[in-house]
């Protein structure tokens, strides 16, 4: 009497057709989880750079951005590790909210760009 199930053959078949999908499909996957997670470094920076006027008219103190307050102690913007922020020419918040406007440059491993913020509001860009 016959049984019914897979013979050893069948299911090393299955298991090589498996490992040969999951390794033409792992690197890109690695590669856009790397991406979102650049992406997501971005966004938080240009939501911190929208929330500058806010913050100066709550703590009613200008904020100056430039290369030494971004390294200082208590830096008005902040990213994740990997990420390095300078400011080519300072610029400010003054405390009524009204944003001077000037650059910020973002640079990590994968290269530098440079976001752009727009006066009155703070508005920024990201330059190509």
């Amino acid at each position: 009497m016959r049984q019914g199930g897979f013979t050893l053959l069948e299911m090393i078949v299955v298991l090589a057709i498996l490992g040969l999908a999951a390794a033409l499909v792992g690197p890109s996957m690695l590669r856009g989880i790397d991406s979102w997670r650049r992406q997501a470094a971005m966004d938080g920076l240009l939501d911190q750079l929208r929330a500058l006027p806010g913050n100066a008219r709550a703590s009613g103190k200008p904020i100056t951005l430039s290369t030494a307050t971004l390294a200082s102690t208590t830096p008005p913007l902040r990213i994740d590790g990997d990420w390095t922020l300078s400011v080519p020419e300072p610029w400010s918040v003054a405390a009524n909210g009204v944003c001077q406007g000037g650059d910020v440059v973002v640079a990590n491993a994968f290269g530098e760009r440079t976001v752009r913020v727009a006066a009155p509001f703070c508005d920024p860009t990201v330059q190509p």
